[in-house]
């Protein structure tokens, strides 16, 4: 079984914890340590109660980049960096890649990525995209109240411009239901409890026939592609350029929007309830067999073994 240290911070009382739940998958199919401080890695193999096969950092979830483990160029064990954001941190990180001499990547989106670090295009890149925690995100079968729904950050129309366009287009109207986005933070569990995130957050995109996402102009594939289809709700958003490699097909999994064509999509699909429903179903049964926290953490698993060989 692989030997992997994680050098991760905990994200289990973050807003979105999906990385809190890889690790428990990680533990499952690997031989897993965990470490949570910054330091130099020679301390840290000192500290852990093995030698690692692989070295996987995370290092970009939280408001500050860290934990930051100085000293890998000087180890002979296989080093790998993962990237969410690209965009955040990137003089920092771009630094901490040259130090360290770091060659290997596992990124959410490829292409964002290089645009940011296109010194990289010749290094190991591995694509590893978001995923849905389906032990969450999962048909309530509660009744479908809300015809019209768009949950999460809009207060930035320079980089959501859709979501900009869908909040004027249907201000005012009753059907459509619009919460702002919670804040990245860590929340106790009282507040879990009465903030629209985990369950709530959940069960609320369960209750809408339609939910409209995007992936910003940065053309991310978010959590929500997965999240949403896993609900059994049928997602509304624009096509992007990874999606055909994660197999998520318009039409099929998806109905694919822009911002001229969303509201005649959204009354389209409203009115043609066998339509919606074959498509909310096909994109239900995609995401839970392919794209759940169990898939993916099998997949970074083989491909770190890749590199192991």
């Amino acid at each position: 079984m692989l030997k992997l240290l994680l050098i991760a911070a905990d994200t289990s009382h973050f807003t979105n914890n999906n990385y809190h739940v890889l690790e428990k998958e990680l533990a499952k199919v690997t031989n897993l340590t965990v470490y949570r401080k910054s330091g130099h890695i020679n301390q840290i193999l000192r500290r852990v109660p093995e030698r690692p096969d692989f070295i996987l950092i995370i290092n970009d979830v939280g408001k500050t980049f860290g934990p930051v483990v100085a000293g890998l160029s000087d180890i002979s064990i296989p080093v790998g960096l993962m990237v969410n954001d690209a965009h955040r941190f990137v003089g920092q990180r771009r630094r901490y890649i040259m130090n360290n001499r770091i060659r290997t990547f596992f990124v959410i989106c490829r292409h964002n990525f290089y645009n940011y670090y296109p010194r990289q295009k010749h290094d190991q890149v591995f694509f590893l995209p978001q995923f849905a925690n389906t032990a969450l995100f999962k048909d309530y079968d509660v009744e479908k109240t809300i015809d019209l729904m768009l949950l999460g950050e809009a207060s930035l129309p320079h980089i959501y411009p859709l979501r900009e366009k869908i909040l004027q287009h249907y201000k005012g109207d009753p059907e459509f239901v619009n919460r702002p986005h919670p804040g990245w933070r860590d929340f106790t569990k009282e507040q879990v409890r009465e903030s629209l995130i985990g369950e709530n957050y959940a069960r609320s995109i369960n209750q809408a026939k339609l939910f409209f996402a995007c992936g910003s102009v940065r053309q991310v594939v978010t959590f929500k592609y997965f999240e949403v289809p896993a609900c059994r709700t049928l997602l509304m958003a624009p096509s992007l350029p990874e999606l055909k490699e994660i197999g998520l097909i318009p039409g099929k999994h998806f109905v694919d929007i822009n911002e001229e064509n969303f509201s005649e999509r959204a009354d389209y699909y409203l009115k043609n309830t066998k339509e919606r429903e074959q498509i909310i179903e096909e994109g239900y049964r995609f995401v839970h067999s392919n794209h759940s926290t169990v898939h993916r953490a099998r997949q970074l698993v083989q491909q770190i073994e890749s590199i192991c060989q």
